[in-house]
């Protein structure tokens, strides 16, 4: 499946639907867990949350980002196991990035079995009426699999903040 084979659809069907965090607002010497959304971009996620307004259960990792991110789609319980792939920082993302999609185990990080794992777990647990806020990377993994064609790279590197994408049957479509 390569990025360009994605549809985008407005009405929204029954399956889950998974949500990446909002455009954070980066504040120096502060962890990333704490950063907030950027004030000049929420009207980003306020105005997907008016179209996806129907989900009974909004699930949501605890970063400070995503958190703020759920809240504009109803009350969200918190889950730690859709964090974002551990890793250490690098300044090579992208190229280090690329092999771990790739399937390269890059030392420091987390294996994607792990994430993978845990990702289905809280899945599992809370259904397909559930809305998911996450990370790209964690969200990647899990939809590549779901869909093993997916070129997770190419995915990865079109994702937006915020971007959803619905998971129908044996189709990936974003919102």
């Amino acid at each position: 499946m390569s990025s360009g084979a994605y549809r985008t659809i407005c009405g929204v069907g029954g399956g889950p639907i998974f949500v990446r965090h909002g455009k954070a607002r980066v504040v120096n010497d502060v962890p990333t867990a704490a950063w907030p959304l950027d004030p000049n971009f929420v009207h980003d996620v306020s105005a997907l949350a008016e179209r996806l307004a129907d989900r009974r259960v909004v699930v949501s990792i605890d970063f400070r980002r995503a958190l703020e991110t759920a809240t504009l789609f109803g009350q969200p319980l918190r889950d730690p196991r859709l964090r974002e792939v551990e890793r250490q920082w690098t300044s090579d993302l992208d190229v280090l990035i690329r092999r771990y999609f790739a399937g390269e185990s890059i030392r420091g990080w987390e294996s994607q079995t792990d994430v993978v794992a845990r990702v289905s777990a809280v899945v599992d647990e809370f259904g397909d009426d559930a809305l998911y806020v996450g990370h790209g990377t964690s969200l990647t993994l899990y939809f590549k699999d779901r869909f093993p064609g997916l070129d997770a790279y190419g995915f990865w590197a079109q994702l937006r903040n915020p971007d959803a994408w619905l998971i129908q049957r044996d189709s990936l479509i974003r919102l």
